[in-house]
């Protein structure tokens, strides 16, 4: 089953106020989601929602933000940038030559095959140890790669005051992330839809954000 063949072919979404497009695309012949790929919409969106979540989390009082690869790196930029901050941190998926003695976390995720490694430089711990930390990422669906991202940090010593997330998706990520899903703010939600002979239908029980 292609994205290509579902109809709808998009959703519609509000985000921080504005409604926004996104495709809808299949994860098997049963499940589709509708895909917000952050790094293909552009400078003012990544700057309007930087703003927006920015205003939301500042009672935080963060002293730095941490993101996660790939999709959470123009979100860590923005949010950082309109709360005044310079430095942020990345968790990095791949492996690279300077990460050989990273604080490592395991997880899978529902858009990307078979299990994963977060991996978090050493060298980041004496910007988190001790210091109020919000995380940020672009969607937050099943909770697993957000929920490791929160170990990260807390093995790096950080206190964690709050979570940022562009959209929540359906409510899987409530119980993989415990009580910290109160830490959550989001700026919109969307649902999971479910295929029936091409045809993608929003699935009731993931439609309202709760």
């Amino acid at each position: 089953m292609s994205a290509n063949k579902l109809t709808p072919a998009n959703y519609t979404v509000d985000i921080a106020g504005e409604p926004t497009e996104l495709p809808i695309v299949a994860i098997n012949d049963k499940l589709a989601i509708s895909l917000l790929m952050v790094i293909d919409m552009g400078v003012s969106f990544g700057e309007r929602i930087g703003k927006a979540l920015a205003t939301r989390l500042a009672a935080t009082r963060p002293d730095i933000i941490v993101g996660a690869a790939t999709l959470g790196i123009p979100v860590a930029i923005e949010v950082s940038r309109h709360l005044g901050l310079d430095q942020y941190v990345i968790v990095q998926k791949s492996p690279k030559i300077h990460l050989g003695d990273a604080l490592v976390e395991h997880v899978t995720s529902v858009t990307s095959a078979g299990s994963q490694r977060l991996l978090l430089d050493r060298r980041a711990v004496p910007l988190l140890k001790g210091r109020r930390v919000v995380v940020v990422d672009d969607v937050v669906a099943t909770g697993s790669s957000l929920a490791a991202t929160l170990r990260l940090v807390r093995q790096a010593g950080a206190d964690v005051v709050g979570i940022g997330v562009i959209l929540t998706e359906g409510h899987d990520w409530r119980k993989a992330l415990g009580v910290d899903a109160a830490l959550v703010t989001s700026l919109g939600h969307i649902p999971q839809f479910l295929i029936t002979n091409g045809h993608a239908a929003p699935d009731p029980a993931t439609m309202a954000a709760v």
